[in-house]
């Protein structure tokens, strides 16, 4: 019995170890393969994660979700893609062709000028960090023929977790008829004093849905004094408003508001597309400085709305100030669709001065223009035509000469005005410099823009005439000379017609 016992002892301890083992080869392949698929679970994450990228190949599979991820539904037109990775910066644009000269032309513009402010920004960074632009687009279609492109961009940068995480994002719109190409502007759009009805709306929609993450300068980005609410979309009848992330939020992303007819009455113009531009028909800009003045400035806008036209108006900072009812002028003038630039303050002769007082020319008349319509020009003519690259450098916005004198201020004749202005030939792309102080003028503009319609000119702003003849983008900053707006074939006059 005992024997049987101590034989049975030894096989358990025998079975025993041999259970043991078997114990511990499970555990180290449990081991193994725990480890395979940590390994294969990194391998996985690096592949299929949207936030990293370690060479050229992942960089574009990089771009290419984004761009996936962020699809657009409504499509207007062919994406176009460029992608271009780079140490420390990596840029990925999606974009539409819509196949518009003009219009493909201002998205090519503003695509480039992203790309080369991001590139410019972060070129001196080590290449040891990690920069990524990635740009895609939404589009619409809206009633009364009209499309909607909104270029969406976002920079991101690598943190020390090792992804790259968002830390800005921009926007840019642009809306335009589908057959014309055709810019639409707010003053198209909305009623007189949509801004305050945008705001009241505005204030109490990301109040009521962004509570925890409202910035606490959000008002500056819906208040009438600071936005011209340009950033706008068309769906359908509803608008589609675009505030960039780190305004109305302290989040980077990008913020939609969407509005129809029946959230705000009075709100939206039932003729939205009324005033046309045609890129392949002649234009013509009438430019007025020296203004406002009392009296005949008044006098040239109601021309102008007579006859359904558009000027732009270099204002001196002084005369905002001291003229009673600049305030209502400059308001009628944005209102109507016009365009206010800058004329300096005073009207000195710029070369003159030393640069410190250049700017403050410069700063004292966008302080009186922003205080009448809530935003600072784009545009200036410095006086007398003495300005160069350099006090446009300090302006900080485009220089604006001119192609046809009519020397409205030497004579003071109406007749002289119409004689120089119809004796100069073809007028397609020129610009009219006139002055806005003098009865003389505004007789002469009386007379004049019927017969320029009637040769089949279209009346335009400065910056329309930059987008739409010379595809130039008219808030970079740039100084546009006197030999720059001249017909680009001055043998082919597209209005000879007889007087």
């Amino acid at each position: 019995m005992a024997r049987y016992a101590k034989h049975t002892f030894r096989s358990g301890r025998y079975t025993n170890g041999i259970v043991r083992r078997r114990g511990m080869g499970r555990y180290i392949f449990l081991v193994i393969l725990i480890v395979i698929l940590v390994v294969g679970g990194v391998f996985l994450f690096k592949f299929f994660d949207s936030n990293s990228y370690d060479d050229e190949n992942s960089f574009t599979k990089y771009a290419k979700r984004y761009f996936s991820s962020a699809q657009d539904s409504n499509s207007i037109g062919k994406a176009q893609q460029e992608i271009k990775y780079g140490k420390p910066s990596s840029v990925g644009l999606n974009y539409p062709k819509v196949k518009i000269n003009s219009i493909d032309k201002q998205i090519k513009i503003l695509a480039e000028r992203e790309k080369q402010s991001f590139l410019g920004e972060h070129e001196q960074g080590s290449k040891d960090e990690k920069f990524a632009m990635l740009m895609t687009y939404d589009s619409y279609k809206g009633k009364q023929n009209i499309a909607s492109v909104v270029l969406k961009t976002v920079v991101r940068e690598e943190k020390t977790n090792g992804k790259l995480e968002q830390v800005s994002s921009k926007v840019s719109v642009l809306n335009f008829d589908k057959e014309t190409g055709s810019r639409i502007y707010p003053i198209m759009v909305f009623e007189p004093g949509y801004q305050e009805k945008l705001y009241r709306y505005l204030d109490e929609y990301l109040k009521k849905n962004y509570k925890d993450k409202l910035s606490k300068n959000y008002k500056k980005y819906i208040d009438v004094k600071s936005s011209k609410f340009e950033n706008f979309a068309f769906d359908g009848d509803k608008v589609v408003l675009y505030f960039a992330g780190n305004t109305v939020t302290d989040d980077s992303q990008t913020i939609k508001v969407t509005i129809s007819e029946s959230d705000i009455k009075g709100l939206f113009r039932k003729n939205i597309n009324s005033r046309k531009i045609d890129p392949s028909k002649p234009m013509v800009a009438l430019t007025y400085d020296d203004g406002p003045a009392e009296g005949t400035t008044a006098k040239i806008l109601d021309i102008l709305e007579q006859n359904k036209a558009v000027a732009t108006f270099f204002e001196l900072g002084k005369n905002i100030e001291n003229v009673s009812d600049s305030d209502k002028l400059l308001k009628r003038m944005d209102r109507m669709g016009s365009e206010i630039g800058s004329h300096s303050y005073s009207h000195p002769n710029l070369f003159t001065l030393t640069d410190e007082k250049v700017k403050e020319q410069s700063d004292l008349t966008d302080k009186a223009i922003k205080s009448r319509i809530g935003y600072v020009p784009t545009l200036y003519r410095p006086p007398y035509g003495n300005g160069n690259e350099k006090t446009t450098k300090i302006f900080n916005k485009s220089a604006i000469l001119w192609s046809v004198d009519t020397l409205d201020w030497k004579h003071r004749n109406k007749d002289n005005v119409i004689k120089i202005i119809k004796n100069s030939g073809n007028l397609d792309g020129k610009v009219i410099l006139m002055h806005s102080l003098y009865d003389s003028t505004a007789e002469a503009t009386k007379e004049i823009i019927p017969w320029l319609k009637a040769q089949g000119y279209q009346l335009v702003t400065v910056s329309e005439m930059l987008s739409y003849k010379y595809n130039e983008d008219p808030k970079q900053v740039k100084f546009y000379g006197y030999n720059f707006f001249y017909p680009k074939d001055k043998s082919n006059d597209k209005t000879k017609k007889s007087n």
